[in-house]
């Protein structure tokens, strides 16, 4: 189907719509659409075609509802506290989908605790699956820190990159020296790209938990025992390399994909590699997510975020 055929009508948009609502996923909801008119080739749009549409959807309501008075606030906190920074990202049409903020006291604490930071985007605020996003640190206390808030509702490499770009700006261009976050591609390309001097390091918690999901049958049970090593104890990268060959071995998952991945960026994750970069002791994101099960005690899901 030539792109100038594609079409979502009213009809198709309300059965759309109401998927959503009843928190069905795009590619179930997409699915099933298709099966009710005898194949998803017969639907007049693409996935991605139903994917921007809910995309709109929701700047639409941002931009003309509750991000009214988040951006009423913000000039207001400026006039307060000229140490107050705060920007908006808008897409092509004008619509906006970030919004980031930093206050005088993350600008200080940034300034003398900036070195590691934990960034962690599985947090959603509201109804509308509104990322709240923090970056968070440790002070000489141990105690967490927080360097800057966002409101995020595109999470593309282009939203990623305009995210660290902004809040290098915030800091007068101080980077970090270690960013700990989960395994998301968007994220690494965009950290890459703005900060290349920066140790990027995954969340070996979130590593093992998709471990578990993805290879632990064909470890006989055994995932746990198999990975743990290569977390922790192998300081040596001949050892490194020796000890995941004999696991290939041993369970014969040679051609495994999932274990090919996660070896490919192994730099990133296994202890061999990434022993001697500074991280204030921090090994996963558990820092963010600590924060963001305090949040839930304030902020629940049928809240506005005015």
């Amino acid at each position: 189907m030539l792109p100038s055929q594609r079409k979502i009508y009213v009809s198709q948009s309300i059965k759309v719509d109401l998927a959503e609502g009843s928190e069905i996923s795009v590619k179930s909801s997409y699915e099933l659409l298709g099966r009710r008119v005898g194949g998803r080739e017969s639907l007049s749009y693409t996935k991605q075609d139903q994917n921007n549409y809910l995309r709109s959807k929701r700047q639409n309501k941002l931009a003309y509802g509750e991000a009214g008075c988040v951006l009423n606030y913000f000039p207001h906190q400026a006039l307060k506290n000229p140490s107050f920074f705060y920007a908006v990202q808008l897409d092509s049409e004008e619509q906006i989908t970030n919004m980031f903020w930093v206050d005088a006291r993350m600008i200080i604490d940034y300034g003398q605790f900036g070195d590691v930071m934990s960034f962690d985007t599985t947090y959603k605020i509201n109804k509308e699956n509104r990322s709240f996003v923090v970056f968070v640190g440790l002070n000489h206390h141990r105690e967490t820190v927080i360097f800057a808030g966002i409101l995020m509702y595109d999470e593309t490499t282009d939203s990623f990159i305009w995210l660290f770009e902004t809040f290098l700006q915030a800091m007068s261009g101080k980077a970090l020296k270690t960013i700990f976050t989960d395994q998301d591609t968007a994220m690494a390309k965009a950290i890459l790209h703005v900060m290349p001097c920066t140790y990027h390091r995954l969340c070996t918690w979130h590593i093992m938990q998709n471990a578990l999901k993805n290879v632990n049958g064909v470890f006989r049970g055994e995932v746990k025992r198999a990975l743990s090593q290569f977390f922790d104890e192998i300081e040596e990268e001949n050892d490194f390399l020796m000890a995941w060959n004999h696991m290939l071995e041993e369970y014969n998952v040679h051609g495994n994909t999932w274990l090919k991945s996660i070896f490919d960026i192994k730099e990133k994750w296994a202890y061999t590699y990434v022993r001697h970069a500074w991280s204030a002791g921090m090994k996963t994101t558990q820092l963010s997510e600590s924060f963001n099960a305090t949040l839930k005690d304030y902020l629940k899901s049928d809240l506005n975020v005015a």
